[in-house]
């Protein structure tokens, strides 16, 4: 089979490219447009962002002239995310509709359309697969299903998105022959990788993690972190869901839905532990470390971020045999680790691997395993609005599914804009019957049709 390189370079020959719509234009939706417009055999037809003013920074940033940007701009569109889900999948709900003949015949002429409603981009009929760099559950959500309704590959770096409704994302792309995956690079898609080869070659998966590169502090805020943030180059936001740990709850989720791996216990046990010390550390009690179970995820503190790691076991005397001779050490326990990802810049061979072969990177193939249910960061009061992951009011940790459904639990996917309707304690999980949800209406339906889907298949 050829190579991901002899691929593109026939593709290249033929004169032709993998055509590609981009949402999302933030600090790393430019990264990957900058990157794809390096890569011979990709081609960027189309991106989407809210902000208009976004153009000049693209322009800017890519070196390419205003000239050569044609501007889609949607006036009092019909508002996808807050539509009735039937209305959507059944096509009746078309925001931007009218600007996807001007934007396809924009594109033939060389030009890149700048819309500001991602749903121009699933009406284009010369882009292949769209890529979602948003961040965003319910705009990530939106992007993936439009996108799939217009005949489209969903190349998505939302996992906030996947843990949420990932699984019907699937789907529908299966029900469609088309492909929904979360993009090679993050953490979640590395671990796949090994986890892949550990158990492609037979051996049993003790414990599959992350390191993570940051202190640990539940109850931090944007406001705590605002110095260490602007130090970081980040939003206050974005590296409160990093410290607080709900990033790497939401990471580890996406691994365990790939891969049926599940939490040891509610938000996982992230040990402070050297390289050196997780194969003492991540087996069970019985040998002297932290596990009560065997097959889990979990994430670490210490010298292994950025990377990732997976402990593997095997019963066959010949083979651990042969293991310690190419001195992967003693047993009963082996390691695999990976020290870096690169998120982002991996995305290319997602795309290629979806355009060449029909085939995911990292998909949600057990329906939920894992959810991250959502916990007081403070005592919060009745009437008061949950303002989402990486903020003031709640932190995100993993437990099973089955454990938050029967429990009640909010998933931190649909916390975004809830209101309180009992007061709940610090460090306490908030239930569903606490809050009127207040997150998109297409949102909601579409996890509530998944929750069915799921159900009805146990």
């Amino acid at each position: 089979m050829l190579g991901f390189k002899d691929k593109m370079d026939s593709l290249v020959n033929q004169g032709k490219n993998i055509r590609l719509g981009i949402v999302g234009a933030g600090q790393m939706g430019i990264a990957l447009m900058s990157h794809f417009k390096s890569i011979p055999g990709f081609k960027i037809c189309a991106i989407a962002d809210k902000d208009m003013a976004q153009i000049s920074n693209i322009c800017g940033k890519l070196g390419v002239c205003e000239n050569d940007i044609f501007t889609a701009e949607v006036h009092g569109q019909a508002g996808i995310l807050d539509a009735e889900l039937d209305d959507v999948i059944s096509g009746k709900v078309k925001p931007g509709y009218d600007s996807c003949d001007k934007a396809s015949d924009a594109i033939s002429k060389g030009k890149i359309v700048f819309t500001n409603d991602f749903t121009v981009l699933s009406g284009i009929p010369e882009i292949d697969a769209v890529i979602d760099a948003t961040g965003y559950t319910d705009v990530g959500a939106g992007v993936a299903l439009t996108s799939l309704l217009g005949g489209k590959d969903v190349i998505t770096l939302n996992v906030e998105a996947d843990i949420t409704v990932g699984p019907i994302l699937k789907k529908i792309a299966d029900e469609r022959k088309l492909v929904y995956t979360l993009a090679a690079g993050d953490e979640p898609a590395a671990l796949k990788e090994l986890y892949d080869f550990a158990s492609g070659l037979g051996f049993k998966v003790v414990c599959a993690g992350k390191g993570k590169n940051n202190p640990l502090d539940r109850w931090a805020n944007p406001s705590t972190l605002e110095e260490y943030a602007t130090a970081k180059g980040s939003s206050g936001k974005m590296m409160t869901s990093f410290v607080d740990g709900t990033k790497s709850m939401i990471e580890m989720a996406c691994l365990s839905n790939a891969t049926g791996l599940v939490p040891d216990c509610r938000g996982m046990h992230s040990p402070k532990a050297k390289i050196a010390e997780l194969l003492s550390v991540f087996c069970k009690k019985s040998q002297g470390g932290i596990l009560e179970k065997e097959g889990v995820v979990d994430f670490v503190i210490g010298d292994l971020a950025p990377g990732v790691f997976l402990i593997f076991s095997s019963e066959n005397k010949l083979i651990k045999g042969l293991l310690h001779y190419l001195l992967m050490g003693q047993g009963p326990n082996y390691l695999l680790y990976r020290p870096y990802h690169i998120p982002g810049i991996e995305t290319p061979l997602t795309v290629a691997r979806a355009y060449f072969e029909r085939q995911p990177w990292i998909v949600p193939a057990n329906g939920l395993v894992s959810e991250v249910v959502s916990i007081a960061k403070r005592d919060l009061a009745a009437g008061e609005a949950i303002d989402g992951i990486g903020g003031y009011t709640i932190y995100g940790l993993i437990d099973e599914y089955d454990t938050a459904v029967k429990e009640n639990l909010l998933p931190v996917g649909l916390a975004q804009g809830a209101k309180l309707k009992n007061p709940v304690k610090k460090d306490h999980p908030v239930k569903i019957s606490d809050v009127e949800f207040g997150c998109s209406k297409f949102l909601m339906q579409l996890r509530k049709k998944q929750d069915e889907t799921i159900q009805a298949e146990v």
